[in-house]
């Protein structure tokens, strides 16, 4: 059987996916090209969708540990990578390899240490069956007894091995174990980095409030108390964000109130709602099952974009109302800004496509990615209709409470 060479590649990426620095690169893929280049340039058609996923989980955890298959174009020939990335300040490490991580192998050897223990405990059933029936028929002889304590011995030595490997898997579940741990550390690690800054700046806000608010005019005590109303805000939003997104313990199954959500975000956008002039209309929200920080970041992305996305001299309306049946709510949030075409509708939801000009309308490409991976988290779905130059209705579709 011919060897397959083992490949690895390491390089860093900004966040809008542009390759800017190669460290590593053994099957000589970005050898052809002139960095910068965007990271889609170099994947396999057939894992554009992964790579989105696999770049949304960077962005929401702060790292990705080798969970995903990419296909790597090197001169016409498909390269199978296992991906794993870290969010690094500005910067995304992306590292690739084509063999298996070491939990993949530690699973794999377990695997293959209870199939060798089931297939030795069948033969020992088997002979064991083999000896009852002789009995039965009574042919005891020496053979027979022979027979016997052959398969006695066999059954000592199975029982020693059995034990011998199972201390193995003990093991390996203890390394398993201890990978976890580490991985939970360094998540608290950057939560907690992330969050000290913040707490600084919410403190520094409340001394300013407590000692100087008296030397400040009218003007000077709003923008204040903004501020560190701001500030404490986000301080919660943090801590629910990293609440919601840590790794296998995403809690969707909050009773959440979407009028109280609407009216947090409103909270959150009252500056942008108030500089543009932005109305706002709302039915009365049902009440479902998911979470709440998952449904303010999907109300906070699509109204955000509505209020962006309208022409120079038009001002943004926003309405949401709500379709129901026997199983499912519908929500419908329409806008009446610059509008999607037709043949864009998916392409919205992609990682990294922006459908307009960045020197025209900012943004990275990802808000609405994020949105439909969460709205998908929840078991709910997401679609738009739009129609040009007259705005665009998304639509979201949510289970009702059983």
């Amino acid at each position: 059987m011919d060897t397959i060479k083992e490949h690895k590649i390491m390089f860093s990426c900004n966040h809008h996916g542009t390759i800017v620095q190669v460290f590593l690169d053994t099957a000589g893929i970005l050898e052809n090209f002139d960095l910068p280049i965007g990271i889609h340039q170099i994947i396999e058609k057939s894992s554009i969708n992964v790579l989105g996923d696999f770049w949304l989980s960077i962005k929401q955890n702060m790292m990705e540990e080798e969970h995903y298959l990419v296909g790597l174009n090197n001169q016409g020939e498909n390269i199978i990578f296992n991906f794993s990335g870290y969010l690094l300040n500005d910067k995304v490490l992306i590292c690739g390899r084509t063999d298996m991580n070491s939990s993949e192998k530690a699973l794999e050897e377990i695997m293959l240490i209870n199939n060798e223990q089931a297939n030795k405990i069948r033969l020992v059933e088997k002979k064991a069956d083999n000896f009852e029936r002789k009995v039965n028929k009574y042919e005891v002889d020496e053979f027979l007894l022979n027979d016997f304590s052959s398969l006695n011995n066999e059954l000592i030595n199975s029982k020693r091995e059995m034990m011998r490997k199972n201390q193995k898997i003990e093991l390996l579940n203890n390394e398993l174990n201890t990978v976890n741990k580490n991985l939970e550390l360094l998540a608290y690690s950057l939560s907690h980095d992330l969050r000290e800054p913040l707490r600084m700046v919410g403190s520094f806000l409340g001394l300013l409030q407590r000692k100087y608010v008296d030397h400040l005019d009218v003007k000077g005590q709003r923008y204040l108390k903004f501020a560190s109303e701001g500030a404490k805000r986000l301080s919660k939003m943090l801590t629910g964000l990293l609440e919601y997104h840590k790794a296998g313990n995403i809690v969707i199954d909050e009773t959440v109130d979407l009028n109280n959500v609407l009216s947090e975000v409103k909270q959150i956008l009252q500056t942008v709602i108030k500089e543009s002039k932005t109305e706002i209309i709302s039915v009365k929200l049902p009440i479902v099952k998911g979470s709440f920080t998952g449904y303010q970041q999907v109300f906070q992305n699509l109204i955000s974009n509505s209020i962006k996305f309208v022409p120079k001299g038009r001002t943004s309306k926003i309405s949401i109302e709500v379709s129901e049946n026997d199983q499912l709510f519908t929500l419908a949030i329409q806008d009446n800004g610059i509008g999607i075409p037709e043949k864009k509708y998916q392409e919205v939801f992609v990682m990294f496509k922006q459908l307009h000009n960045s020197g025209e309308y900012e943004g990275t490409g990802m808000g609405l990615s994020m949105v439909k991976k969460t709205v998908e988290r929840m078991n709910g779905k997401i679609w738009v209709t739009s129609e040009k130059d007259k705005g665009s209705t998304f639509f979201i579709e949510i289970k009702k409470q059983k």
